[in-house]
């Protein structure tokens, strides 16, 4: 579970980290998951560093192949390319104008998941590729006011089920009376 609101070098992502924290009361209230099977980084525990390592170290020794069932929960900031093509979700510490160096490229937090062999992943990703953030400020400063739109969805492993709080096109928002985002 990551929820990232304040960005070291991005606008804020509203709410995000306490929609984390409130996944995380429900997976282990509606899902019966134990303490010692979640992993919650929020803010500045969610580094690009920090969040490989839960993948590269943490999750495998979590996961028994063609059983466990993995649930993956990411609130934040997500940016396309400028062609659309690629999809990158942003650590604490990922700077926009540098996605390729300093982001997760969603394919490949996919195929890392993957090859874990997992026997189901379900995926909640509270995010936007749109550029924009939930308070619409725009996330690259080489950017004006422009939205990115990204292609379809692709490279999606067939055991993965993928909940996103947001079209290709559209702004993952918050909901002020509620202190949480709409997702």
């Amino acid at each position: 579970i990551i929820g990232i609101e304040n960005y070291e070098s991005s606008p804020k992502a509203t709410f995000a980290k306490s929609d984390a924290q409130y996944f995380a009361e429900y997976v282990k209230n509606g899902f019966g998951v134990s303490d010692k099977n979640l992993k919650i980084l929020v803010n500045k525990e969610a580094t690009l560093i920090e969040s490989f390592k839960v993948l590269s170290k943490w999750l495998p020794g979590k996961i028994k192949p063609n059983v466990t069932e993995v649930i993956i929960f990411f609130a934040g900031h997500g940016l396309a390319t400028p062609d659309g093509k690629d999809l990158y979700l942003l650590a604490y510490d990922s700077d926009p104008d540098l996605l390729e160096d300093t982001a997760l490229l969603r394919t490949n937090f996919f195929i890392k998941i993957d090859k874990l062999k997992p026997k189901k992943v379900t995926m909640f990703l509270d995010t936007c590729y749109s550029g924009s953030s939930r308070d619409d400020e725009t996330l690259l400063v080489s950017a004006r006011p422009i939205k990115i739109l990204s292609k379809d969805e692709a490279n999606i492993p067939k055991n993965f089920t993928l909940f996103s709080a947001s079209g290709m096109d559209q702004i993952s928002s918050g909901f002020e009376k509620a202190k949480h985002g709409m997702f």
